[in-house]
Order: structure tokens, then sequence, then C-alpha cells
């Protein structure tokens, strides 16, 4: 007889009937936009919400729906959902924050520092930043645009391009000196989204110096945190070659990174400033792209070995101009100098001494799958 009372309460639990009006009227916030107004310099908010159609037992029809709110600040901006028929709303699952370059370049942090006290914000959510108006971006956005753009977000850190930066990570940097991070630039393409490049911040502030798509992969190598998905291919035409494919004289080829490290190493001068290296290890599978070789053999290998390090440290060298030209050491450059030259830190002055400092890239390629 309990048992099959038991029997009888789980089913009812189960059963989740009384709760569909609940789900049809629940808001999701899927993505937050933030833009600047460009003639009033208003806070442009825009939320795009999942809302379920037809729920059932399990299913349902998921639809996105935008809407824009405008405000002296984002409090304010936001304050405006509470009039609206589609607020207020369900924050605790954003999926990614949206910022525009015009957003990103007023002080972002000073607006958006209150997420950090308010509740049901998803703080954990990435943070990328959009060359082109938030507004044109969700203004009926193509079918599973949202969907998309999560999972694009998502993939760049899996597939080791590039590593997200949490908007904790992102408001908190501000109180850290030395906590310095690049973050995606998106853009529109072909009903989906592409990777533009990287905006790199200097103590929370967008120094306005964004790196190529193609420094991204090098900034990446230069961090050393590579997890081996990287496939790295490229396509020829004309007589160029494109980014990330080497040539000696008998062929071309391309590569892929199976795995990654890099490290540091500070040579300190007893006058004026300190030497770094970042020391690049990388082993890789190599792909003819032109068919020429019928093998890797051990000549050919090592000839490709010396023309990638030459060419990888010739991309990487410039991809340091640019960090030291933003004054923002994504490397980590003056954190270990802090942490094991503390003597030689306490000489230097980093913001000013960073853009001069001397920084060598050096790499050591080992290719996988060369023929014995």
């Amino acid at each position: 007889m309990r048992k099959t009372v038991f029997i009888l309460c789980v089913l009812m639990c189960l059963t989740g009937c009384w709760d569909q009006l609940p789900l049809r009227d629940l808001h999701m916030v899927d993505v937050v936009g933030l833009d600047l107004d460009e003639k009033s310099g208003e806070v442009v908010l825009d939320q795009v919400v999942t809302v379920l159609h037809k729920p059932g037992q399990g299913e349902g029809d998921p639809r996105s729906e935008t809407t824009e709110l405008k405000g002296p600040s984002l409090v304010e901006a936001g304050g405006q959902g509470e009039f609206s028929d589609k607020g207020p709303f369900i924050r605790i699952n954003t999926r990614a924050f949206v910022l525009s370059e015009r957003f990103a370049s007023k002080n972002p942090i000073e607006e958006l520092g209150f997420l950090l006290h308010s509740p049901y914000t998803s703080i954990n959510a990435p943070v990328v930043i959009l060359d082109g108006s938030i507004s044109e971006l969700l203004d009926r956005p193509s079918r599973g645009l949202t969907e998309k753009l999560s999972n694009f977000i998502t993939m760049l850190e899996s597939n080791g391009i590039m590593p997200n930066v949490s908007m904790m990570h992102f408001l908190l940097s501000s109180k850290e000196p030395l906590e310095d991070f690049a973050l995606p630039v998106i853009k529109r393409s072909n009903g989906g989204v592409a990777l533009e490049g990287a905006l790199l911040f200097s103590r929370g502030q967008s120094s306005k110096k964004k790196l190529s798509s193609e420094q991204v992969r090098v900034l990446k190598m230069l961090l050393g945190s590579s997890n081996g998905r990287q496939k790295i291919s490229a396509k020829f035409g004309d007589g160029v070659r494109r980014p990330f494919a080497g040539h000696t004289q008998d062929h071309i080829f391309a590569f892929s990174v199976r795995r990654g490290s890099s490290t540091i190493r500070i040579s300190s001068q007893s006058k004026g400033l300190p030497t770094a290296a970042v020391n690049v290890n990388m082993k890789i599978d190599i792909f003819d792209l032109d068919h020429k070789l019928q093998s890797f053999k051990p000549a050919a290998v090592n000839q490709m070995e010396l023309v990638l390090k030459k060419y990888l440290e010739q991309l990487a060298m410039g991809t340091i101009k640019e960090l030291q030209a933003a004054n923002s050491d994504v490397l980590g450059i003056g954190l270990h100098i802090q942490a094991f030259h503390p003597k030689r830190w306490k000489t230097m002055n980093w913001r000013e001494d960073y853009p001069q400092l001397q920084i060598e890239p050096k790499f050591d390629i080992q290719i996988l799958n060369a023929s014995e």
C-alpha cells in the first residue's frame, strides 16, 4: 500500500500540467547588447529574450524577441523595462554580453559596475565586442542568430582560438593594475557572426587598438595555452601566400597545433630596462597543400621547421608591438617580473617602461608527422 501511494505521488510530480502557464510567460534573456546612441549619447540596451510558445511536457517552440530600451545611463535604460509588456526579465541565464565599440570606449566598467551587486544577473557570461551597431545586429535577427552567436563565442575558447572573458572578470579588472586582456571583436557575416579580431584593454579601459584575427591566433600561441584543437589551414590563389602557411622552394604547406606551451624569461641588467623573451614550444602536424611531396622526409621537415620558426617569429613580433602600443600587457610580463624579480620591479614605472621594453619571441617548432 505504501509503495502504491509513493508511486502515485511521484507520478503527480512528473506531470507538470499545472506549470504550463509559468513556462508560457517565462522571458529569459539570451543576449544583452549595449550601445550608445550616436546622436543623443544615451545608452541603448537591447535584450534578446527567448519566449517559449506552445509549452508541453518536455516540448515547446522557443522564439527570440528583441526589446530596445534607452536612457541617460544603463540603470535608467534598464528601468524602462518595468513599463514594457516584455518585462520584467529573468536575467539569470544570460548567455552573452555584447558591447559595441562605441560603448566599450566610454568607461564601460563605470556603467556596468552595479552588476556585481545586482541579483538575478549572470555575470559569469562572456563579454564580446561588436564591430558595428547592436541595433542593426539584432533588428529582425536571422533565424537562430542567438544560438549561432552563443555557440560561436563558446567555440572561440573550446577550439583554442582565444579565451573568453566573463563579465565578472571584466568588471574586477579595473581593481587590478596589471590585469590586461583582449576581448573578441565580432561582426555580422552571412546571417551569422565572424571573428574580426580583438580589442585590447589596459587597466579596465579600452585602448581603442585592435589585433587582427591573424594576430589573435599568434597571441594564443604566445600565451602557450593551445589545447590541441587549433586547425590552422590556408587557401592560395594568384600566387599569394595566406596566413599560417609556410612555403619552401618545392612546396606549400599548412599546419595544425597539437600541443603548445610558452615560458617568459627575464634578463635583468644593471643599467637600463630588463629584456624579456617569450619562448614558445609547439608540436605540430603539417599538411602538403600542393601535393608535390610524396612524403615528408627529414631534410624537407627541417627546412619547414626553420621556415615556420622565422615566419611565426615575424608575426609574433608585430603582435607584441601592437600590445606595447596599446600599453596592454596581455602576456603578463609585468606580473612575471613582479613575482620573480621583485627588486628589479621596484625600480620600474611599469606603465611608462612597458612600451619601451625589449620583448623577443622565440619559437621552437617540432613536426610530429614527419617520415622516418
